[in-house]
C-alpha cells in the first residue's frame, strides 16, 4: 500500500480571528489575551511537528500510576485529592494547581445557566467516560477521565433515530444503552473521475456532505439536550433530505442505497477512549510514526501511513494527524475545544458558536441565552493540560516481576501464571529483554542493548500483534505548557504504532443508511446479541483522509484495568448491568476448531472477542449468518445480505479477501493458535 499524503483537513476554528479586545471576555476571563497569543503562538511554533530527541540524549522510562490505586477516584466531581490516581507520580503542586479548573470542567455537570447546550450528548464531559461505573470484577470501578465511553447493550437506531437518546438496557423494544454518540450525513458514493454528486452544492466522488444546515443538523445527533424546549436532533428522513430526493427505503437496497444524485446516506457510532498517555502521543517524534509504515505490504500488513486532519488554526500546511479514532486531529486542543461544544454545547474563544450555529433561525428555542463564549480560555488550557498529564498504570504484578528478572525471557516453570505471561507476550510479539531494559529504570545498558527498538519480535511463531500495537514508543521533546518533564525523552509502553489501517468489511452493512440492528441470537444456551463484523462506514472522511474502514491503531496503555467495551463504537460489550442477561457474543477460532461460539461474560471473555473481530469470520461451516426470510434473503433492518450463499460469503469471504482488512495475517496466525496460546495472549494483554 502506498504512503498516503500528511494531509491535515480540519478547519474547524482559525485561532488567528480571535478577538481578544473584547470587554465582556476580559472581565469573565482576565487571562484571555495571554492565553490566546500563547496559542498563536504554539500554531506558529507548529508544536504538532515533533523532533526525535537529539543524538546522546539519554532515554528513561515514562513514569507510571501504581496499579493498586490507579484510577480510583472519588464521585464527581473531582478533586484536588483524587488527581493522585491519574497523574504522574512526581507532578508538584504548581503542575497539579493547573490541572483543577480543567478537572472541575470535564467532571462537574453543566446547566444551562453555566452554559450547557441546547443541543448536546452528555451534562458533562465525564459523561462519554463513564464505563468504570458499571465494570466487572478486577477493573477499575470509578469514574474519571481514565475511564471510556459505556455500553451494556447494542443501539436501537430505529429508536435513537427519532432523536432518543440511548439510556435503556432494552435494545428490542427500546434504544439500548451506550454512551458512544452518533454521527451522520451524506455520502457521494460515485468512483473516482465520476462526476460530483449533485446536491446544494456539488460534492466529490468519496466526500462527504455532513448536513449542517436549516432542518437537517448534522453531523453530530444531538440527543439529551439541556433545555426542555429543545427537542432532541432525529436523523433526518429521505424525504426532507434534497441530496436523496427519490430514494424510496423500501427497496433502496436493491440500488446499494444510492440516490439518483449519487448521494447514500450513512450513520455511525464513536465511542470516546480513555484518556490514558495522551500526553505521551502527542509527544512521539513524526519520523518515528512515518518509519513505523509500510508502504509494500511487506509484512503481510498492508500498512499505509494516513496522517490527517488543515490544522485548527487556520494554516494550510499540512500536518500529521496522531488523534482520533481516525487520526484526524494533530493537536490536543482541537477535541477540548470541539468535543465540549459539540457534546456537552460548551463554547469557547475557540469554538464561540453554538452547536446549531448554522440553524439559528430554524431552532432558536436550542440557545441559551447567555453570552458566547460559556467557557474561558484558561478551561480549555487546563483541561488538554490534564488530558496531557494522565499516565498510564504500572504493568500488572505477573509481567512487572518478570521485567525485574536479570533475563526476563528465561524459562518458568510449565503453565505457571509467569509462564503464560511470558508466552503470551512472545505469542504477541514482544522482545521480553528489550521491552524491560525501556521499562525498568537504570536497566539499558549505557551503550545500547542492540535489540528492536520498539521490543518487536521477529519471531515466526509469533502473530505480529505488536507490528501495528508497536509495544515501546520513544518521545521527544513535549510541546506541553505544563508537566513536559515527565513527557519528554522518554520510552512509553504505547502499543500502537499510531498508524490507519485497513479493517474488516462487510459490504451489505457498508452501504447500509444505518447501522445493523440489534439481532439477538442463541448461543451457548442463552440469548445474546450478536456483534457485527463490519467496520466500513463513510462517516466524516472529510475531517482527515481516512476513509471507509480505516481506523487509527488504538494504543493499549492500561488495557487490562479499564476493560470493555472495545473497539472505535465500542460494540463489544461488558456491563455488569447485562453481563448476564444480554451480554454480547460472536463465534472464534482456534488451532482445532473455526466458528465456535463465543459469549462475552468475562474480561477475558471481551480480549477474545475484540482480537476475532480484527478479521471476519472463518470461511468455514459454522459462519453466523442471520436467517433468511420467507423471500429468501437475509436481511437485517435495512441491511439486506442477498440470498444465504450471498450472505455468507459477504460475512464470510475467503482468506485472502481483501475486505478481510489488513489483520487478517495476524488474526489467521492467532487462529491457528491452541486455545491455550490464544488465553496466554489474552493474559499478556491484560497485564498492561
Amino acid at each position: 500500500m502506498r504512503i498516503r499524503s500528511l494531509t491535515v483537513v480540519w478547519a474547524l476554528f482559525a485561532l488567528l480571528s480571535i478577538s481578544t479586545g473584547r470587554a465582556w471576555a476580559q472581565a469573565v476571563c482576565p487571562d484571555e489575551e495571554a492565553l490566546s497569543q500563547m496559542l498563536i503562538n504554539e500554531r506558529a511554533a507548529v508544536i504538532s511537528e515533533v523532533a526525535p530527541p537529539a543524538p546522546g540524549t539519554v532515554l528513561h522510562p515514562v513514569q507510571r500510576i501504581p496499579r493498586d490505586h490507579f484510577g480510583l477516584v472519588g464521585n464527581p466531581p473531582l478533586t484536588a485529592s483524587d488527581l493522585g490516581a491519574l497523574v504522574y507520580p512526581n507532578a508538584d503542586s504548581s503542575e497539579r494547581a493547573s490541572l483543577l479548573e480543567g478537572l472541575t470542567f470535564f467532571t462537574a455537570e453543566q446547566t444551562a445557566a453555566t452554559g450547557r447546550g441546547g443541543p448536546s450528548n452528555q451534562p458533562n464531559c465525564l459523561g462519554c467516560h463513564t464505563n468504570s461505573g458499571e465494570a466487572v470484577s478486577g477493573l477499575v470501578d470509578t469514574v474519571s477521565p481514565a475511564s471510556r465511553a459505556a455500553r451494556s447493550s447494542p443501539t436501537n437506531f430505529e429508536f435513537t433515530g427519532q432523536g432518543r437518546a440511548a439510556d435503556d438496557n432494552d435494545a428490542i423494544g427500546n434504544t439500548g444503552r451506550t454512551a458512544a454518540f452518533t454521527i451522520f450525513g451524506d455520502t457521494c458514493a460515485r468512483s473516482a473521475g465520476d462526476p460530483p454528486c449533485q446536491g446544494p452544492a456539488p460534492i466529490n466522488p468519496g466526500a462527504f456532505d455532513a448536513l449542517a444546515r436549516a432542518g437537517l443538523f448534522g453531523t453530530v445527533q444531538h440527543t439529551r439536550p439541556s433545555l426542555i424546549s429543545c427537542p432532541a436532533d432525529p436523523i433526518p428522513s429521505f424525504s426532507i433530505d434534497s441530496n436523496l430526493a427519490g430514494l424510496d427505503p423500501a427497496d433502496g437496497w436493491m440500488n446499494d442505497w444510492r440516490a439518483s444524485s449519487g448521494f447514500r446516506r450513512t450513520v455511525a457510532e464513536r465511542a470516546a477512549p480513555p484518556y490514558i498517555g495522551r500526553g505521551l502521543i502527542e509527544a512521539v517524534p513524526n519520523a518515528d510514526i512515518l518509519a513505523l509504515a509500510d508502504p509494500n505490504d511487506d509484512q503481510g500488513e498492508q500498512v499505509g501511513v494516513n496522517a490527517t486532519n488543515p490544522n485548527p488554526f487556520g494554516d494550510a500546511t499540512p500536518r500529521m494527524g496522531r488523534f482520533g479514532l481516525r487520526a484526524q486531529g494533530p493537536q490536543l486542543v482541537v477535541f477540548i475545544a470541539v468535543g465540549g461544544q459539540e457534546e456537552v454545547g460548551a463554547t469557547s474563544l475557540v469554538r464561540p458558536a453554538e452547536n446549531d450555529f448554522s440553524t439559528a433561525t430554524a431552532r432558536p428555542e436550542c440557545f441559551d441565552g447567555r453570552p458566547e463564549p460559556d467557557i474561558c480560555l484558561s478551561t480549555v488550557v487546563s483541561t488538554r493540560s490534564l488530558i496531557r498529564m494522565v499516565a498510564p498504570p504500572e504493568f500488572g504484578d505477573t509481567l512487572s516481576q518478570l521485567l525485574q528478572l536479570p533475563d526476563p525471557s528465561a524459562p518458568q516453570r510449565p503453565n505457571s501464571r509467569a509462564e503464560i505471561v511470558q508466552r503470551g507476550a512472545k505469542l504477541f510479539g514482544v522482545v521480553l529483554v528489550a521491552f524491560a531494559n525501556r521499562m525498568v529504570p537504570g536497566r539499558f545498558p549505557e551503550g545500547g542493548d542492540g535489540r528492536n527498538p520498539h521490543a518487536i519480535n521477529d519471531d515466526p511463531s509469533s502473530t505480529r500483534c505488536a507490528s501495528c500495537h508497536t509495544p515501546v514508543q520513544r518521545t521527544g521533546t513535549s510541546p506541553a505548557n505544563v508537566g513536559a518533564r515527565h513527557l519528554s525523552n522518554v520510552w512509553a509502553p504505547m502499543f500502537a504504532d499510531l498508524l490507519l489501517h485497513d479493517m474488516p468489511v462487510v459490504n451489505a452493512e457498508r452501504i447500509a443508511p444505518t447501522p445493523r440492528n440489534p439481532l439477538s441470537v442463541l448461543r451457548l444456551g442463552s440469548n445474546s446479541f450478536d456483534l457485527s463484523r463490519n467496520f466500513g462506514e463513510d462517516a466524516l472522511p472529510n475531517q482527515g483522509i481516512a476513509q471507509a474502514a480505516e481506523f487509527r491503531t488504538t494504543p493499549l496503555m492500561g488495557l487490562g484495568v479499564i476493560g470493555a467495551p472495545f473497539l472505535h463504537d465500542g460494540r463489544v460489550y461488558l456491563s455488569t448491568d447485562t453481563a448476564r442477561t444480554a451480554p454480547a457474543s460472536t463465534v472464534t477460532a482456534n488451532r482445532r476448531s473455526a466458528n465456535l461460539p463465543l459469549v462475552v461474560r468475562t474480561a477475558d471473555d471481551a480480549l477474545l472477542a475484540a482480537t476475532e473481530l480484527h478479521d471476519l469470520p472463518a470461511p468455514r461451516p459454522g459462519c453466523p449468518v442471520p436467517p433468511a426470510g420467507s423471500d429468501g434473503l437475509v436481511r437485517v433492518g435495512d441491511v439486506v445480505y442477498g440470498t444465504v450463499e450471498q450472505a455468507t460469503d459477504d460475512i464470510c469471504p475467503p482468506l485472502d479477501s481483501p475486505r478481510r482488512g489488513e489483520s487478517r495475517e495476524s488474526i489467521r496466525r492467532f487462529r491457528n493458535l491452541t486455545r491455550a496460546d490464544q488465553r496466554a495472549v489474552i493474559e499478556f494483554m491484560k497485564e498492561l
